[in-house]
């Protein structure tokens, strides 16, 4: 890692572990100064979460009402996940450009238009093009957004309130469950859809108000006006020299923890309803039991990699996401909905991990770069993962559902091996100083 005055972040040398009171009060002062930007932040990142993850609830339906197969119902998630790595690549470097808040706002704006507009697709064409557009829209937030909270937190808590304000995807992801739930037996999949425009509304309005733009970037652009030069840089520099392990790493950890976390969750509630034949609404209610689990494991991730490591923490929860995949799976085959709750909290708990990702990518780059850096990783990542569609609807005839399922268990033990190779990045102060 060069040094600060060039990279734009500092390295502490030999950073002491602290204690989890210490991480929870240094939070908490922090909180003091930007508790609101991470109220506002937090509140678009659940509406992200719960647009991102409700088309896996109206896929039977859809199937019944457009007449169309599992594949082709399911190729729009392809199209959506493609798509959120254009947005992220072309967003995450406009956050770079005109700041972390007015990228975050139009996020907001194209994600909660075109979900609205997918209730009106007539056919499965229509709602690809919905579905895409969907995707752009919020590959755009994630980068700007953690960004800003690593911009603004102290190295020592930062990790913590990443993972605070990942919490938001748990919470979207009950709120999709409750939605299906509640909504599709009574005023189907179109419905749902319309229903997501009042959240999303919330959304925008609370992130208007109380998401204040970045200190460090206004400072970096500042620097840059003096010097008559850009705040952002070509994309082509993630892959020189300095940044190309940081890069060629971190693909590697997005890429297959994004595969394993979305297989198994776009495809979770079908598998429930046609290995159990219950229904679609027992699978919405599983996912509520994987939200609570989820909730604790994102927090709990944040206090042990600030006091771990990015690594370790990273490791053990890759480790146990492969595990309990395969404890999931042989549940619902030998025991169907006995053990929902237990098995529900505990792979929920698991997914902890994800909350790690937006301090890990945002402490590999420098100011100038850090929202298209975490932006590409991120996005890159849900974008490769286009493929599980195809790859489990292709296993299932052949090899089985549940079989095919276990696809994503390989896919987070390739993960650890990755983030077993990065170097580790705890106790990074990031800075306005950049070159």
């Amino acid at each position: 890692m060069a040094s600060g005055s060039q990279t734009g972040i500092k390295v502490a040398q030999e950073p002491k572990i602290a204690t989890v009171g210490q991480i929870v009060f240094n939070f908490g002062a922090a909180f003091k100064d930007h508790g609101k930007t991470l109220s506002g932040l937090f509140t678009a990142w659940t509406f992200d979460a719960m647009d991102a993850t409700v088309y896996a609830y109206a896929v039977p339906s859809i199937m019944k009402d457009l007449e169309v197969s599992m594949g082709e119902a399911f190729s729009v998630v392809s199209v959506f996940l493609i798509c959120t790595a254009v947005g992220g690549l072309f967003l995450g470097n406009l956050g770079d450009k005109i700041g972390r808040r007015p990228t975050i706002l139009l996020s907001i704006l194209l994600y909660g238009f075109f979900t609205f507009m997918c209730g009106r697709a007539t056919g499965i064409g229509e709602l690809r093009l919905y579905r895409g557009l969907v995707g752009f829209g919020l590959g755009g937030l994630w980068p700007a957004a953690m960004a800003l909270i690593s911009e603004l937190w102290p190295a020592k808590s930062r990790g913590a309130a990443v993972a605070t304000l990942q919490t938001g995807w748990t919470i979207g992801l009950l709120l999709a469950a409750l939605f299906a739930y509640t909504i599709i037996p009574v005023y189907g999949w179109r419905g749902m859809f319309y229903a997501t425009l009042i959240p999303v509304a919330i959304a925008f309005f609370t992130a208007l108000l109380f998401v204040k733009e970045s200190p460090i970037w206004l400072e970096r652009k500042k620097q840059q006006a003096m010097a008559s030069k850009s705040t952002a840089i070509p994309l082509v520099q993630l892959f020189n020299h300095e940044n190309i392990r940081n890069t060629f790493l971190g693909l590697g950890v997005s890429i297959f923890g994004m595969y394993g976390w979305w297989t198994l969750f776009t495809f979770l509630p079908t598998y429930i309803d046609k290995t159990l034949n219950v229904g679609i609404t027992k699978g919405a209610l599983f996912m509520v039991w994987t939200s609570l689990g989820a909730f604790v494991g994102y927090l709990l991730f944040g206090v042990l990699a600030d006091r771990y490591g990015r690594r370790p923490a990273f490791t053990a929860f890759f480790a146990g996401m492969a595990v309990m995949i395969s404890v999931f799976i042989y549940s619902v085959r030998t025991s169907g909905l006995a053990y929902f709750p237990i098995v529900g909290i505990a792979l929920g708990f698991c997914t902890g991990y994800y909350s790690g990702y937006g301090a890990l990518f945002s402490e590999l780059y420098a100011t100038n770069m850090r929202a298209t850096g975490a932006g590409l990783l991120i996005n890159i990542g849900r974008a490769a993962v286009f493929v599980g569609p195809i790859i489990v609807t292709y296993l299932i005839p052949r090899v089985g559902f549940s079989l095919a399922m276990n696809s994503a268990a390989l896919a987070f033990v390739i993960a650890a091996v990755f983030i077993l190779l990065m170097k580790e990045t705890r106790g990074i102060e990031i800075t306005s100083l950049d070159k």
